[in-house]
């Protein structure tokens, strides 16, 4: 079982920030962030349309330039909503990525400012226009789909999109089928959000191979569960 540190483990660090990808790269195999696009057409991580709950300013992401972004401090702690180029820069290579995509008409983009990176990074979204164009423009690069509550065939979907992961609500890892069909495609299956390590344990044993929490659930990467 490995373990997502969820926008770097968002329940003890401020969320999206380069401080918390590089603590929670620590204790857990993979970290995840969520990118969208700024006023100024830059790739920026932060996880909301607007940045008032996260930040001391107000407004929408797509309409503050980076040069108003970089002045606000994330959750009081005096660390600024960094780029996605800084964000991949920042991190050990050692550790997975599960990159968000949070907008429509970013995969391109994406994809430009993950050349030369050395992690395995997975570029996942709710929005299929961009699990879509990835893997029109890059027939190698590792793509997740997120299944929201209403998508009804989660596993269908991830293999008509050429998914290697396909992601989940935790409950519904648990209470259906999901997992037994993933496997049975060969699909990786990830699970949000735990909080607790017996329900870690519960995933594991009906297949789910990561579980993506807001704090560490256990001391060391990959642990056996």
């Amino acid at each position: 079982m490995r373990l997502i540190a969820h926008r770097g483990f968002a329940a003890i660090n401020p969320e999206n920030t380069i401080g918390a990808v590089r603590s929670a790269a620590a204790v857990a195999d993979a970290v995840e962030f969520d990118v969208r696009r700024c006023g100024s057409g830059e790739l920026v991580v932060v996880h909301d349309e607007t940045v008032d709950r996260v930040t001391d300013g107000t407004g929408a992401v797509a309409d503050l330039g980076l040069t108003e972004l970089r002045s606000l401090s994330v959750l009081d702690s005096g660390e600024s909503i960094p780029t996605l180029a800084e964000m991949l820069a920042a991190l050990p290579a050692d550790v997975e990525v599960n990159l968000e995509m949070k907008a429509r008409g970013i995969a391109a983009d994406v994809l430009a400012a993950l050349e030369g990176v050395e992690n395995r990074v997975v570029t996942t979204s709710f929005l299929e226009s961009e699990l879509r164009a990835v893997r029109e423009l890059d027939p190698e690069q590792p793509t997740g789909l997120l299944a929201s509550r209403h998508l009804e065939n989660p596993v269908t979907t991830a293999v008509e999109f050429d998914c290697d992961v396909v992601g989940a609500n935790y409950w519904r890892c648990l209470f259906t089928p999901l997992p037994d069909r993933a496997n049975a495609v060969d699909l990786e299956i990830h699970a949000w959000s735990i909080q607790r390590p017996i329900v870690a344990r519960l995933l594991a044993r009906r297949g789910v191979d990561c579980v993506s929490a807001d704090r560490p659930l256990w001391p060391s990467p990959s642990a056996d569960l």
